[in-house]
């Protein structure tokens, strides 16, 4: 069962929906999706003269689910895609779909393509904003594809323009666009360019498209341009863009931190990362040093450091079953009041989505959501990465500490699990079962704790 590790930053309307997914949405009012192999949608695209637009999911995807639910049979949202693409869909993690996904860098879900039936990337959107922000998406990956100067076009004659200013700033605007960043591409651009000249929309755009590391002239810029976005229009368009690419450089050079398995790495893009951190808050309620801790702690795991990880996630458990009561009540209600205030001035036709309602419940006990959240996420990564009895019991003390706070289907899944593996099998049961009744009041994907279930029985 995949799970949310650390907790999330919530975004409004952003909510992981634990709906059955239905990945077919088949008949005349919604998208109709081609059945076959990659090569096979591609020649079929090459008989239609049209774009693919792929469908990159997991089954543990909860905006993956969401899509799939809601946009996928919406009628204006069939007309458009039947008439314009060859719809497909992979699995991110199964068959064709792995490498697919490996091939066009895809490392969120649902990732959106839209390809050329030469295989060639022409728009990507990643995430699930809904079904008009869906309409407007593919809007964009139409016009691309009617591009009489296609990125696969800028590519086949790239070296032959590199020290062209205005050649490789519509490569690097391309590149972005499609989310293939060029990092080393950037650099020789950098050197094409007058420093006075790098605040401008276009530069700005193609630096928070194409930055490639949090050690880079490209950082510095994009950090110092944050203050200077000011009332213009234009520039604060940009604040996304630019923090989602400074975002995007702290991950790869996090990644290459975990895969040179050298902590020097990873704390010279923490220390990157509290430059940002100082100019723009993008941590929400969770504290610096509870950030750092979270990346360590991963960082450890992924290495197979488990006395650096376990001494830090013993601190970490510590640090939360001391936290008093009343302290979460007050930032609960403290939260609530600003959601409330926030949302005062949307639409009452934005209040009545679903998906807002949902977000608008989870307000009531957020703070106190999010550290059963972060007791749970430690218990797990116990249960899968050590055996030790001592430190089972210590997770089982988080994993019950959890279910005070937040008595839902996941966190009862992680103390049965615990349990059974202490020996506790009757009580393993008993606390699988009440999880898989919550789930199913709530309409939730049975299949992995049901699973769970027959694997405590047998053992």
């Amino acid at each position: 069962m995949k799970r949310l590790r650390y907790g999330l930053n919530r975004a409004l309307f952003f909510v992981l929906l634990t709906a059955s997914f239905t990945v077919q949405a088949e008949g005349p009012t919604g998208i109709s999706f081609f059945k076959g192999s990659w090569k096979a949608v591609l020649n079929e695209a090459r008989k239609q003269n049209k774009p693919i637009f792929v469908d990159i999911y997991t089954t543990w995807c909860g905006p993956c689910k969401q899509m799939a639910r809601q946009a996928f049979p919406d009628a204006k949202v069939g007309e458009k895609f039947n008439a314009n693409f060859i719809s497909y869909q992979l699995d991110a993690e199964r068959g064709e779909g792995v490498q697919i996904a490996r091939k066009y860098t895809v490392t969120a879900y649902p990732t959106t393509l839209f390809v050329s039936a030469d295989g060639d990337l022409i728009h990507r959107v990643v995430g699930y904003g809904g079904i008009e922000a869906m309409l407007t998406e593919a809007d964009k990956a139409i016009a691309a594809a009617a591009d009489p100067n296609p990125l696969s076009a800028l590519e086949k004659h790239y070296a032959s323009n590199k020290n062209n200013p205005a050649f490789v700033a519509l490569y690097l605007t391309k590149r972005g666009q499609v989310g293939l960043p060029d990092p080393e591409a950037l650099e020789s651009y950098m050197q094409l360019v007058p420093d006075a000249d790098w605040f401008s929309v276009e530069n700005l755009t193609i630096l928070s498209g194409n930055i490639g590391s949090t050690n880079s002239k490209a950082y510095d810029l994009l950090i110092q341009a944050i203050p200077k976005l000011g009332m213009d229009q234009d520039k604060m368009a940009l604040a996304r863009p630019i923090i989602s690419g400074l975002q995007r450089a702290e991950r790869k050079d996090y990644q290459k931190a975990i895969q040179k398995a050298d902590e020097r790495l990873l704390d010279a893009m923490l220390r990157n990362r509290r430059r940002l951190t100082a100019v723009v808050p993008i941590d929400g309620n969770v504290s610096a040093d509870e950030r750092e801790s979270t990346y360590r702690r991963t960082f450890y795991l992924q290495t197979k450091d488990m006395d650096g990880y376990r001494k830090l996630a013993a601190q970490e458990g510590a640090r939360l079953l001391a936290i008093p009561a009343d302290s979460l009540k007050a930032k609960d209600e403290l939260l609530l009041k600003r959601f409330q205030q926030q949302s005062a001035f949307m639409p009452d036709s934005a209040k009545q989505q679903a998906e807002f309602k949902q977000y608008a419940a989870s307000m009531q006990n957020a703070e106190t959501n999010r550290i059963a959240t972060q007791l749970n996420s430690l218990a797990w990564d116990y249960y899968q990465h050590l055996s030790d009895q001592a430190d089972l019991r210590q997770a089982l003390a988080w994993s019950a500490k959890s279910l005070v706070y937040s008595r839902s289907g996941a966190n009862l899944d992680t103390y049965a699990h615990l349990l059974s593996k202490l020996g506790h099998k009757a009580e393993a049961i008993k606390a699988q079962q009440e999880a898989i009744a919550l789930v199913k009041a709530e309409g939730g994907d049975l299949d992995d704790y049901e699973k769970s279930l027959a694997e405590i029985r047998q053992r």
